[in-house]
């Protein structure tokens, strides 16, 4: 056999050459092969090898490693730990467990020597087998082996396993075969000595075939992970594409530290697709919610009143019968949660104030209040409620008119109205002359200034991209709207905009007096369809 190029698999070491590095060596071909190319390649390794107490000739590897270290002049560092004690303490296979203490005494080796990677000599026939495993066990993305993972490198992802051996025996090297690999009980071993020899015979290059979907895939899942990233806390999540939707769920939970598997994903995701309320408990008997479109890691906490209470009302949660006088008529309080999306359990938790044997105030997020309560508290309404009455007002001025009814107010820094507008673009035959850009050229006049950072934009309908952009020069600082525009908003109607960076992000609150502001514009185009 030609001897193989030693420069072939040193040149993607190269990049090490000089630095401190740490390389887990287990005695195998792969790792011994990583050890003597990191040394030809200039780099200073600091040998770690991890005794895992696994078989009984355990103990020599580790002690035919330290020889080999000895023999490279770099420097040595083992431990041993009982791993199978470990997986039955914390409740994880043997497998997991191993990788896990492994990886935790590489990091801590890696610290000792102030090294500036860790490196393992993965190659491609790993990569391969990692790939097959997920494909077998339905994973959703089959990125197999990350090449990178904070200070862990993979240099070698994409190297065969026999131009390793052949480097070896290039240069006299002799290393250690487990007895384990062999073990068919295992599944790598299985799937190395019975299923790729099968897979070979038929396809030559599955072994290249598979790394290369880990390759390919895992490109799909950084793209998607960056837009899962991206989505803000007011796009509605149920639009979402499910490949996004996943991702953004996994974040959330690996963000939190919450341990979970593909079913637990999956429940969720389906959730949030439809719209609807479902708790999953995540091993280690910890529970998640989705409801009203959103995803809580944590116990929702229901505020109570921030006010003081008037004569005859009582602070208590709800009891079989209540009922609640809204704008519509008397309502059940059991329907009002139910639509609200409250949790079922969470239902007695929801605090609420009751005069008599009528609720008057429910603490939902925003707070409920029935007709006339908010008067008799003495609490003044809601501005952002007044503001948006305001812009219905102008809406059904631009309705009277026969366009399209959207309307909207500037509140400016005291929470006065320094801006009035509604659309004209059919009176003006401007299809620009939209509500947002007539309310902001008002309330740029008012304030003599074009920059609106301290204001708020009130609009029924959700702003369109030529509105959203308006918004962002004038650095207005939060935009509220009504109703989602379905055919061209630019907060999620459609697309979310901000997803993006810009030099200028606004706060977002949506959905107030959406049914009010959706109603106006069903009506306003049922008239215009039958004139």
């Amino acid at each position: 056999m030609s001897r193989p190029p030693v420069s072939g698999l040193t040149l993607p070491l190269r990049v090490f050459g000089g630095q401190t590095v740490v390389v887990g060596v287990s005695g195998g071909a792969d790792s011994v092969g990583l050890l003597r190319a990191l040394v030809l390649a200039e780099a200073r390794p600091v040998v770690a090898h991890l005794d895992h107490a696994l078989r009984p000739e355990s103990g020599e590897d580790a002690a035919w490693v330290r020889q080999l270290a000895e023999a490279q002049g770099v420097p040595f560092e083992t431990a041993r730990v009982d791993v199978a004690v470990v997986a039955a303490r914390r409740g994880w296979n043997v497998e997991d467990a191993a990788r896990r203490v492994r990886y935790e005494f590489l990091g801590r080796v890696a610290k000792r020597h102030r090294a500036e990677a860790i490196l393992t000599a993965h190659t491609r026939r790993d990569q391969a087998e990692t790939v097959l495993m997920g494909l077998l066990r339905g994973e959703a993305v089959l990125s197999g082996i990350p090449p990178v993972r904070g200070r862990v490198r993979r240099p070698w992802l994409n190297v065969p396993r026999d131009e390793v051996e052949a480097f070896l025996r290039s240069l006299g090297q002799e290393w250690r075969e487990d007895p384990s690999n062999a073990d068919p009980t295992r599944t790598r071993a299985w799937l190395r000595a019975e299923v790729m020899p099968v897979l070979t015979a038929r396809f030559p290059e599955a072994e290249a075939a598979l790394a290369r979907v880990a390759t390919l895939s895992g490109e799909d899942d950084e793209a998607l992970m960056a837009r899962a990233a991206r989505v803000t806390s007011h796009a509605p999540l149920h639009a979402q594409p499910p490949a996004v939707l996943r991702r953004y769920v996994v974040r959330a939970l690996a963000e939190a530290g919450l341990p979970y598997h593909a079913e637990h994903v999956s429940r969720l995701v389906d959730a949030l697709r439809q719209d609807t309320t479902a708790h999953v408990t995540l091993p280690g008997a910890r529970d998640v919610t989705v409801t009203g479109g959103r995803l809580h890691l944590e116990p929702q906490d229901w505020p109570g009143p921030t006010f003081p209470l008037p004569d005859g009302w009582t602070l208590r949660t709800r009891r079989d019968g209540d009922r609640i006088r809204l704008p519509g008529g008397t309502r059940k309080l059991s329907d009002v949660l139910t639509d609200a999306q409250v949790p079922r359990e969470d239902r007695d938790r929801v605090p609420l104030l009751a005069a008599g044997g009528e609720v008057q105030w429910v603490g939902l997020r925003p707070p409920l209040w029935a007709v006339g309560a908010r008067e008799a508290a003495g609490r003044p309404e809601d501005p952002w409620h007044v503001a948006m009455g305001q812009a219905l007002a102008l809406a059904q001025e631009a309705a009277a008119a026969r366009e399209v009814p959207v309307g909207a107010v500037v509140l400016g820094p005291d929470g006065s109205v320094i801006g009035r507008g509604r659309n004209t673009s059919r009176e003006a035959g401007d299809m620009t002359q939209h509500a947002e850009l007539a309310v902001l050229r008002e309330a740029a006049a008012t304030l003599a200034t074009p920059y609106l950072t301290d204001c708020t934009l009130v609009v029924t309908l959700e702003p369109c991209p030529m509105c959203l952009g308006a918004a962002i020069e004038a650095r207005v600082g939060a935009i509220v709207y009504g109703a989602r525009n379905p055919k061209a908003g630019a907060l999620g109607g459609v697309t979310d905009l901000l997803a993006h960076h810009w030099g200028h992000v606004p706060s977002i609150t949506g959905g107030v007096r959406e049914r009010e502001a959706a109603r106006l514009l069903r009506e306003s185009f049922r008239a215009l369809r039958e004139r």
